[in-house]
């Protein structure tokens, strides 16, 4: 079995959405967790109002002990730059959970937390669904 087809399996998607003052931003993302080191690594897209992807990166994630946190980096589409940030979840986690029970909180009720890009920062929700078997 290779890593990419591993990878594929173990894979999370889902939507998301966030604030900047009066703005509301929207996309996807997806989230690829490695337990044997507690980090997830995962792409996201921000999308317009028609669902056309405008800007896309990575990000990634590691656990404190009572919530998870993280780093984000895009690229808008068509021009140069780069946009980096932190992130973190409001979403009180038990010591001992993984980033899958992030997801699986996701599944009943909306899961969010804050971010920050240079002077700006705002609110973040995902919502997610059960993958199918």
């Amino acid at each position: 079995q290779s890593d990419t087809a591993g990878a594929a399996r173990n894979t999370l998607t889902g939507a998301w959405s966030a604030t900047s003052g009066t703005m509301a931003l929207m996309g996807s993302w997806t989230a690829v967790p490695d337990s044997a080191h507690g980090t997830v690594l995962g792409t996201w897209t921000l999308n317009d109002n028609q669902g056309k992807v405008v800007m896309s990166g990575l990000w990634s994630a590691s656990k404190a002990a009572d919530r998870w946190f993280g780093n984000w980096r895009a690229n808008v589409s068509g021009r140069g730059g780069e946009y980096t940030g932190t992130w973190d979840s409001s979403t009180d986690l038990k010591k001992g959970q993984q980033f899958g029970d992030l997801f699986e909180k996701a599944i009943f009720a909306v899961v969010n937390g804050t971010w920050r890009s240079g002077g700006n920062s705002g609110a973040w929700a995902i919502r997610t669904a059960k993958n199918p078997p």
